[in-house]
């Protein structure tokens, strides 16, 4: 047996035009799909078109550019997180083992949960990944600790259209570039803090992926304001900014000037 009467509700979200053009169309639509459902399903299937009617009303579906951006910057923005949420631990381990307090449960299950969410995206499945990561901003916003740079790339993330699944040079370039970030940590941590890596280690990675996927047949420029927006929390450290912040503005044009003429052509721009 159908529910109709929350359908209606539902369509309410959509903007007044979309509703009229479409909205007997989708109502049909989830008249069809909870035929003989379940509330649980029903409920589901709600949440959907919900979750529709916000991306076509604030134009990040995967057709228009912001959620074309969406797409190419969640794999870096969830390797940031990663790589955050990964230096958390490996540094508090290391002040443990010297006699410093060790990491809190809450905020180690938070980092966990963050690098869980990797392994999907990983294997393809953005979907799960998706899903993790969402309920990892849910954690951070319910008061979990956690770095504060966490909360915007996560949403990042969480607000990525779904069905749709990032290219995988980007797949790749960002399991990269969070070992590259994670890196220095894990060796500061081993020295005691003796090692330290200064500009390098806060806009390294991110020059090294501009020039890498610049030079790359199928780059836009929303693939290097990906990895741009990734590198911000290196990039924007005491020690990586103002100083840092030029130097990747600097690479950025290299990087592009370099690609383009690796290429031996203009860049498609979308």
């Amino acid at each position: 047996m159908t529910d109709p009467r929350p359908s209606l509700r539902v369509l309410s979200l959509y903007p007044r035009g979309y509703r009229a053009r479409h909205g007997a169309e989708i109502l049909e639509m989830y008249r069809a799909a909870t035929a003989d459902a379940s509330p649980a399903a029903r409920r589901r299937e709600r949440l959907d078109i919900a979750a529709h009617a916000v991306r076509v009303r604030t134009r990040t579906g995967a057709d228009r550019p912001a959620g074309r951006f969406l797409v190419a910057v969640a794999p870096y923005a969830l390797a940031a997180a990663a790589a955050i949420s990964a230096a958390g631990p490996t540094v508090a381990v290391s002040r443990a083992l010297h006699g410093g307090p060790g990491p809190g449960l809450p905020g180690t299950a938070l980092c966990t949960a963050v690098l869980v969410a990797g392994v999907p995206a990983l294997l393809g499945s953005w979907p799960a990944a998706r899903g993790t990561a969402a309920l990892c901003l849910v954690a951070l916003v319910a008061g979990v600790p956690g770095s504060a740079w966490l909360l915007p790339l996560l949403a990042l993330v969480a607000a990525m259209p779904p069905a749709v699944a990032p290219a995988g040079r980007d797949g790749r370039l960002a399991g990269a570039f969070a070992v590259m970030t994670w890196l220095p940590s894990l060796c500061s941590a081993l020295s005691g803090g003796h090692v330290g890596f200064g500009l390098v280690q806060q806009i390294g990675p991110t020059m090294l992926l501009l020039a890498l996927r610049a030079a790359a047949p199928d780059v836009r420029p929303r693939h290097l304001l990906a990895i741009l927006v990734a590198g911000a929390p290196w990039a924007a450290s005491p020690t990586g900014s103002p100083a840092g912040a030029l130097v990747v503005a600097v690479a950025l044009g290299l990087a592009w000037t370099g690609g383009r003429l690796s290429r031996g052509g203009t860049p498609a721009v979308g």
